[in-house]
């Protein structure tokens, strides 16, 4: 039996959650980026179909001049509109990991061939059942293939998942998009009206989901450096000082500091534009050569920093390592102007009476003692001279 209060109470809670959420997401200048509008329109396609389908309950039965066309026109706008609604989970997902609008173009077209085959069944649906029926008395009816439209359904929030968490860490991208959390309520919703017809839950789910990826999205953006890419030295401070209430599960921590060498002769030789392109490619440099599970941050101005959790000081000596063969491997392509180079110094936390302040200030005496070490050993003329700073000679 179909409860009308019950589904209006939950879908008019969704399009009210989602309409504070429409109002706090009122950011004009952030509405040219395509990650944002597909946000935007998820929202407004969840918002469509709390109405559409509370509509569908209204007019189910109602046997009045003109109620079955109404009702064949609602039906077909929920499966064309739910169907675009997920399609854009994964299309969303691809551009927040890899922000290239050429890959969604090219791979996207082929993506979308079952939902262009759902749009195209709930148009003919109109004149022939497809996916379900009207009867005479308007009463509504699955048909056979009832269950295609949900097959892509779940295969489109499926895709989204799996290319999250297949590609983050390839692409080096911190991202804190919760990609289960998301799925959770619309999968949930889904299958309990899948089964019980005439409950409307699978719409409020979806709001919730949307709210999550909102606030989740939001971290991410208060979390991360826009220019490095890396994490932020808040987020550093948060994590410091969760783990150490934590224990560290069982391992040690252990921070490594790295200091652009010369950056300030980068900025003034080649220009302020040119010091950011360093910050940028060191920010690739520590995500390609740090474990997937440790915290590359960047700590300030040119100075970054790597928290990771280690059984022994060789994994940090081993990251460091790393750290410094793929700086070599970019300043051997030549690509730019100038050269990086790092001091470095790093600490294991856990000495008697420690804290995150003494902690972070041996790293920072560690780092300090490298760089006036490489300059006595001539490694970093303090002069402007032609190898200042990794400069390349000639310069």
């Amino acid at each position: 039996m179909i409860d009308l209060k019950a589904i209006l109470v939950a879908n008019g809670a969704a399009v009210v959650l989602l309409q504070i959420l429409l109002l706090s997401t009122r950011r004009a200048l952030r509405h040219r980026f395509l990650d944002d509008r597909l946000f935007h329109i998820m929202v407004g396609s969840v918002m469509l179909q709390c109405m559409v389908e509370t509509a569908t309950y209204f007019v189910d039965g109602n046997t009045a001049p003109g109620m079955q066309t109404l009702s064949l026109l609602l039906n077909s706008t929920l499966f064309i509109n739910n169907i675009i609604f997920v399609f854009l989970w994964p299309l969303y997902a691809d551009f927040k990991l890899f922000g290239d609008i050429k890959r969604l173009k090219r791979i996207y077209p082929f993506v979308a061939i079952p939902a262009m085959l759902v749009i195209l069944g709930g148009v003919v649906n109109l004149f022939v059942p497809v996916f379900f029926r009207i009867t005479p008395e308007n009463i509504y009816e699955r048909t056979g293939l009832y269950f295609f439209p949900y097959l892509c359904t779940y295969f489109y929030l499926a895709y989204g998942v799996v290319l999250i968490y297949r590609y983050r860490n390839k692409v080096h991208k911190y991202l804190f998009l919760p990609a289960i959390i998301f799925m959770i309520p619309i999968l949930l919703g889904s299958v309990l009206q899948y089964f019980f017809y005439g409950l409307s839950l699978i719409w409020i789910g979806a709001a919730i989901a949307l709210c999550s990826l909102y606030v989740n999205v939001q971290n991410e953006v208060s979390y991360t450096d826009p220019l490095s890419g890396l994490l932020t030295r808040q987020y550093m401070n948060h994590y410091l000082d969760s783990e150490t209430r934590r224990g560290f599960s069982g391992k040690k921590i252990a921070g490594i500091m790295l200091d652009i060498d010369q950056f300030k002769l980068i900025n003034d030789k080649f220009g302020h534009l040119m010091g950011d392109d360093a910050i940028r490619f060191t920010g690739k440099i520590l995500r390609r050569s740090v474990p997937p599970d440790s915290v590359a941050v960047r700590f300030a101005g040119d100075e970054f920093m790597v928290i990771l959790q280690v059984e022994s000081e060789t994994e940090v000596e081993d990251a460091i390592r790393a750290i410094r063969k793929n700086t070599d491997a970019f300043n051997s392509l030549g690509q730019k102007p100038y050269e990086l180079r790092f001091s470095v110094g790093y600490s294991l936390y856990g000495q008697p009476g420690d804290s995150i302040d003494a902690f972070l200030g041996r790293i920072d005496a560690a780092m300090y003692a490298d760089k006036k070490a490489r300059i006595a050993a001539s490694e970093i003329p303090e002069r402007r001279g032609a190898r200042a700073a990794g400069l390349p000679r000639g310069n």
